[in-house]
């Protein structure tokens, strides 16, 4: 009796491997099908695969840093600034809409916009103007600043990377060891 029984639950077993192997395929061809020039059909809900292009950024010079914090002007910085230029060919690109990252050692972070001109830990604002829709855009061969308030203040001379994304593109990498200045940079 006991060899019929285990007999039977392997038996089921394979039957329903062998169901979710033949459904799972179903299910890869039947998506497939529709989306055989690249386009995943519009009435799947899935969502489509977005492959980055060119940067559309690049560094416009080097990257400054300043401590906010007197006390540690010259031995920490929390504040940095540098430039970007739009090298894209497609026009204007947004620079509003870019998420900007920070990596210095065992430090990362990912900054959110400032809403205003002033910035506050853990935030990036950039030298440029909003339009009616909340946008800044940045013209073709045109550059900007972009000023950055770290959440907490890392030791100058600490060497860092940071990146400059737009959606839909590759990072823009600026990295180096920011050079101290003594007081704040001005807009």
């Amino acid at each position: 009796m006991g060899g019929s029984e285990g007999s039977t639950q392997l038996e089921l077993a394979a039957i329903f491997v062998a169901f979710v192997v033949v459904t799972t395929l179903f299910s890869f061809v039947s998506l497939g099908a529709g989306a055989v020039g690249g386009e995943v059909p519009g009435d799947t809900g899935a969502y489509p695969v977005l492959i980055a292009n060119e940067s559309h950024l690049a560094p416009a010079g080097d990257i400054a840093g300043y401590s906010s914090i007197p006390v540690l002007s010259g031995t920490h910085i929390d504040t940095l600034a540098f430039a970007v230029i739009n090298t894209g060919e497609s026009g204007a690109v947004d620079i509003a809409r870019a998420t900007v990252t920070v990596m210095a050692g065992d430090y990362i972070e990912i900054l959110s916009q400032s809403g205003d001109s002033l910035l506050r830990p853990g935030t990036w604002a950039a030298s440029l103007p909003r339009d009616g829709d909340g946008s800044m855009p940045l013209p073709t061969g045109e550059e900007c600043t972009i000023r950055i308030h770290l959440d907490r203040p890392i030791p100058a001379g600490t060497p860092l990377s940071v990146r400059v994304r737009l959606p839909g593109a590759l990072p823009c990498s600026i990295a180096g060891v920011p050079g101290n200045g003594a007081s704040s940079p001005q807009n």
